[in-house]
């Protein structure tokens, strides 16, 4: 069983993958609603995957996933967002992104890119 960390300020996205992960993939799912939260999660549990959006209240995803990889955790990180531009894609892939998701989306989607991440598949946008 995997460690998915899903950071995201809406409570019903927060709950509705959590919900469907366990129940799908049978994985564990922690749920945190800002960046810092999620920092200190991160510093103090190991996590196989983290599902994060790109909009926090506290700290843009962008920024998160870069203080992330500056904590040289090698975890798979899966940005999902309604907020996508291209510069963002290539900003956040450039930094070791394994998988943009659009929201609104497919609960499929994400349980593809928690199977391809904890596989190690090559890193893709939906």
């Amino acid at each position: 069983m995997m460690n998915i960390l899903v950071i995201d300020d809406e409570e019903l996205i927060c709950w509705s993958l959590k919900r469907s992960i366990e129940k799908h993939a049978g994985h564990y799912v922690s749920c945190v609603y800002n960046g810092n939260d999620a920092l200190e999660k991160i510093n103090k549990d190991q996590y196989d995957v983290i599902i994060t959006d790109l909009r926090l209240p506290d700290i843009n995803g962008a920024d998160l996933v870069r203080k992330i990889k500056e904590l040289n955790i090698d975890t798979p990180v899966i940005v999902v967002s309604a907020y996508f531009s291209q510069n963002t894609v290539n900003d956040i892939t450039s930094q070791g992104v394994f998988r943009c998701i659009n929201k609104p989306f497919q609960i499929e989607d994400v349980l593809s890119g928690v199977r391809e991440a904890v596989e190690g598949s090559f890193p893709s946008a939906v």
